[in-house]
């Protein structure tokens, strides 16, 4: 009688055991499916969302101009000019190139590249090889030849054409 008291014992235990993977099992189970659920919901509004700022952006396209292809027009010959400075005077020359968005401004750039020549030459002149030399004085350089040629332009051919003047070279001796 002994022995089947402990064989009870052992089926209880084991039977509780077998009990306690069951329910492991169900935890788990519904674990798994209340993620399922939730990623499938969480995937269904994150999707929902990446269609409307598609939409937006395609709207922000149209209204936005594409541009024309760049056009290149390189100025014949260097522009070379002396240039006062506090120690001594100094010699730069320039290399240009315009950028412009139709072959109308590169026939215009090309046929008036004289006067436009002239006056980045007399706009050099007014300047000193002092400011020059700064990082600055580069670029306020840069914006006021392009300002100088688009107003030359503007009063040519009553556009100003040229978006963009490029220094292919730049040397101050």
């Amino acid at each position: 009688m002994a022995q089947d008291d402990q064989d009870l014992e052992l089926d209880v235990e084991e039977g509780g055991a077998e009990g306690g993977k069951d329910s492991k099992k169900m935890i788990i189970i519904i674990a798994a499916a209340v993620l399922l659920l939730g990623g499938g919901a969480a995937a269904f509004f994150l999707m929902g969302d990446d269609s409307a700022p598609v939409e937006e952006e395609t709207a922000s396209d149209e209204v936005v101009e594409e541009k024309a292809p760049a056009i290149y027009v390189g100025v014949p010959n260097a522009i070379t000019a002396n240039l006062p400075g506090a120690k001594k005077s100094r010699t730069v020359q320039i290399k240009l190139s315009f950028l412009v968005r139709s072959t109308e401004a590169k026939d215009n750039v090309k046929l008036h590249m004289p006067q436009l020549k002239n006056d980045v030459l007399m706009l050099l002149s007014q300047k000193s090889a002092d400011e020059l030399k700064t990082p600055e004085g580069f670029e306020k350089l840069k914006e006021e030849t392009l300002i100088t040629v688009q107003e030359s332009l503007t009063k040519m051919v009553d556009d100003p054409t040229v978006e963009q003047v490029l220094f292919v070279s730049f040397v101050l001796q």
